[in-house]
């Protein structure tokens, strides 16, 4: 509860058995009440509630007309408070409303009751009455307080102040005058009036001199100067703080707060002096405090020992899960394993900072830094998407112009990076258009140019890098203007300006640029878009010559040149380059392409086994890749023309809609030309057997090609269970619907000469599947012409009749089938 909560329940209580000892017995008969009210006073005194509810009760039972009535249940009502039963409490202070004596009393012990129960508003309302009914009160100072009190709690500073310095108006001698004082000191600290807090326990000290809280006070303005950014006079209370303190925790945040002083003053020293001596201090005290850690930690981070800092942090973690200081915990473990180039371990401390910031929510410091700070590691990490969105939370939330106009631009990037070229220049336009002065200007208008170049905007592109021309002509980014046309050029696949604006952009170039190799690719890729193999295989060979160190641009180059000499017509050498790419570098995109080229190269040439090598090689090594649908297709194909028909649809059946339409339904028709092969009855059960195991997505087509060569072989009743396995398979993407399959089942039991049993079947598929009418009305036409041979007219003309009434194109015959009926059988 509030400060000094015991010592002003006490006095409340002494203030009550003083107004009740001035009540004297008007007659000896009230004895013994008086003597059990007596022996129920000294128990509450000393603390046997237990006791002195026992003689309450039987002061209330023996005589219940006492004059001690409303004093005993008031006593009884403390007594209830004080055993924390503060329900029973209630209702004893409750009912004492309705009696007007002692009513300051009950109004101040149920505001008390209130409070316990945290229903302020409730306790403030009673505190309040008895302020007004019972200004003169001696529990209006109490009250008073408290009213204070619940305010602070509130942080209702304003009004907490108005309290407290009314009680000091109203009752400057009374002795919680002291302690509003010091309250309003509190105040003002926790209105971050720092130089307001240090003049008001000033006055607090000077009016005060004595004050056992005097230590509290040199620490609130030891507080006030460091957050007035005043170290060293901070340093001077903290100690003064240490030196006269009695009270443990205080001289331990004293000592850690030294420790702080003497870091912001770069007297590391002393500051790890300070803190180690805290520690030391706080062990035997059993009183640790993550404050400790967390300077350590800091202090350790300023002086490069990551190691140290590391543990610091995680001591603060695992010691106190619950503190405060935990998001400055791992706000610091997540800088620093940025530090180390450790992004993964970095995001994952980042995002313990963000967990729960809610969107409208002020964007602190702490959650500032470590927006940023997940944005930096998703941007090392390649995920553009999610780094956009920790920039656009800063944007939006952050309240400084220069962290506003660094995170738009750094958004602006990110979408340029991930190819989203219009929202990048919107950014720009819009970073341009707000903040022209600003010094990103230059680099932002450079970047808006690419990103229209990449947008095939020329004009617009040129009139920006005009504009970055005219406005900034000392900028550094001008000299790469030319190799950005180019490559705009280059993706309109005009081969010929993307050459002409490269060649311009080298002659310019007097050193090494670091676009320099990028140039020569651009060059060479043109170069062999326009068929000019033997010029691109010298640039290309150029690039492997003067950056053997970069290893991605010694890739391309290489896969360059076995491209080149390929299309040249040196097919051999081309086919040695690719292959030589694809072992020296097994993980790498060149190795993908040099895979796919050497399955296609040996699949044309008809060297089906070894184009299915390749292409495996590739699946397996790449299983993530775009092209993985394409080399499943290819191998399909190159298993067809080997005649494995199984393994081909196998390989067919691993492409799905995420590979692409087309290809999706390439493979599809391929399938059903595998289906559609003429093949000897034993091999086409093999073939359709293997399908079952292997793609279980054609198990049901396949039973139903496996009833159709039962069919071919006269082998019915094989060919009817087949079609029932057929049927009990779901149909997804089959060919064959529920009313065909049921039809051929009939239709087999037909073969067979079993007339009954084919009527049965053939009378399925109305009954089950009437939606599908075209195997509906073929089954009404074979019922019949069954009832027909059977001599069974009316069931005929009834199965016609069905017909007719479908009205489709069949009905004419089905009409004509029953007129005859009517006229010759009748």
């Amino acid at each position: 509860m509030k400060s000094a909560s015991v010592f002003h329940l006490k006095i409340a209580a002494v203030l009550l058995l003083c107004c009740v000892a001035g009540a004297v017995p008007s007659a000896r008969a009230q004895t013994d009440d008086k003597e059990m009210f007596l022996v129920a006073q000294k128990a509450y005194e000393d603390g046997f509630y237990d006791v002195a509810i026992r003689y309450i009760d039987q002061l209330l039972t023996q005589h219940p007309d006492t004059n001690k009535r409303i004093e005993a249940r008031l006593l009884l009502g403390q007594c209830y408070f004080f055993k924390s039963q503060y329900l029973k409490a209630y209702e004893v202070f409750n009912d004492l409303l309705q009696y007007t004596d002692y009513r300051d009393h009950t109004l101040y012990w149920l505001g008390e009751t209130y409070l316990k129960g945290t229903d302020y508003q409730q306790a403030k309302k009673h505190y309040r009455q008895l302020i007004s009914l019972y200004p003169d009160s001696v529990f209006a100072p109490q009250a008073l307080y408290s009213v204070g009190w619940v305010e602070f709690e509130q942080n209702q500073f304003r009004e907490a102040a108005g309290s407290f310095a009314e009680l000091k108006k109203k009752f400057p001698e009374h002795q919680l005058a002291e302690d509003a004082t010091f309250k309003l000191g509190e105040i003002e600290y926790n209105l971050r009036h720092f130089e307001k807090t240090i003049d008001a326990f000033n006055l607090y000290l000077e009016q005060y001199p004595r004050s056992t809280k005097k230590a509290e006070a040199f620490f609130y303005i030891a507080e006030s100067y460091y957050y007035l950014e005043d170290p060293l006079t901070a340093v001077t209370y903290y100690a003064k703080t240490a030196e006269i303190a009695y009270d443990n925790k205080l001289i331990l945040m004293a000592r850690v707060s030294l420790g702080w002083c003497y870091l912001k003053l770069e007297k590391f020293s002393l500051a790890a002096d300070n803190f180690s001596t805290a520690l030391t201090f706080a062990e035997e005290k059993g009183i640790l405090s993550d404050d400790i850690y967390l300077g350590q930690a800091t202090l350790y981070t300023r002086m490069e020992k990551y190691s140290e800092a590391l543990d610091a942090y995680q001591n603060l973690i695992d010691t106190f899960p619950n503190s405060r200081r935990i998001k400055e915990s791992y706000l610091g473990k997540a800088n620093i394993f940025y530090k180390l180039e450790q992004f993964d371990r970095a995001i994952v401390h980042y995002e313990k900072v963000t967990l729960d910031f809610e969107a409208g929510q002020e964007l602190t410091d702490t959650y500032e830094k470590a927006f940023f700070g997940l944005a930096w590691s998703h941007l090392k990490n390649n995920d553009i998407t999610q780094a956009v969105r920790q920039f656009e939370i800063i944007k939006n939330r952050a309240q400084k112009k220069t962290v506003k106009i660094s995170a738009m631009t750094q958004i602006g990037d990110a979408y340029q990076d991930a190819g989203e070229w219009e929202k990048a220049v919107s950014v720009y336009d819009e970073i341009l258009r707000e903040y022209p002065e600003s010094q990103y200007a230059d680099y932002v208008q450079y970047r808006q140019g690419i990103a229209l170049l990449k947008m095939e905007k020329i004009e617009a592109a040129t009139l920006s890098f005009q504009t970055l021309r005219s406005n900034f002509a000392d900028s550094k980014y001008l000299a790469d203007v030319n190799y950005y046309l180019a490559v705009a050029y280059f993706k309109k696949s005009n081969w010929t300006l993307a050459k002409h604006q490269i060649l311009k952009f080298l002659e310019q170039q007097h050193g090494r640029n670091e676009l320099t190799a990028e140039a020569l690719y651009i060059l060479g890729l043109s170069q062999f878009n326009l068929k000019e193999y033997d010029s691109a295989v010298l640039n290309f060979k150029k690039i492997t010559r003067n950056y053997p160190l970069d290893k991605d641009m010694l890739l391309t180059a290489e896969l360059g040149i076995a491209k080149a000499l390929y299309e040249k017509g040196d097919t051999a050498e081309g086919v040695s380059n690719f292959q030589q790419i694809a072992i020296r570098y097994p993980n790498s995109r060149e190795a993908q392409e040099s895979l796919i080229w050497l399955g296609d190269h040996y699949l044309r040439a008809g060297e089906y086994q070894r184009s299915i090598d390749y292409y495996s090689q590739f699946v397996k090594s790449f299983p993530g890749s775009d092209s993985l649908g394409m080399a499943y297709f290819e191998i399909g194909q190159a298993h067809a023309a080997l005649a494995q028909f199984d393994k081909a649809v196998e390989a067919f059946n691993k492409i799905n809609k995420e590979n692409g339409r087309e290809l999706f339904v390439k493979a599809r028709l391929a399938i059903a030309d595998i289906f559609s092969q003429e093949m000897d009855p034993e091999s086409a059960l093999t073939t359709y057997r293997n399908v079952i195991e292997t793609s279980p997505e054609f198990k049901r087509d396949a039973f139903v090609k496996i009833a159709e060569v039962y069919r071919s072989t006269k082998d019915y009743d094989k060919a009817i269970q087949s079609l029932g396995e057929a049927l009990g398979v779901a149909k997804k993407d089959s060919l064959y619907n529920n009313s065909e399959i049921q039809f051929r089942i009939a239709d087999t039991y037909q073969l067979l000469n079993q007339s009954q049993k084919a009527i049965d079947e053939y009378m399925k598929v109305p009954y089950l599947y009437p939606d599908d009418k075209s195997w509906v009305v073929k089954s009404y036409l074979r019922l019949g012409r069954i009832f027909e041979d059977d001599e069974q007219w009316p069931e005929a003309i009834s199965a016609y009749q069905k017909v007719i009434d479908l009205k489709t194109d069949e009905m004419k015959f089905a009409k004509e089938r029953v007129d005859w009926i009517s006229q010759f059988v009748e």
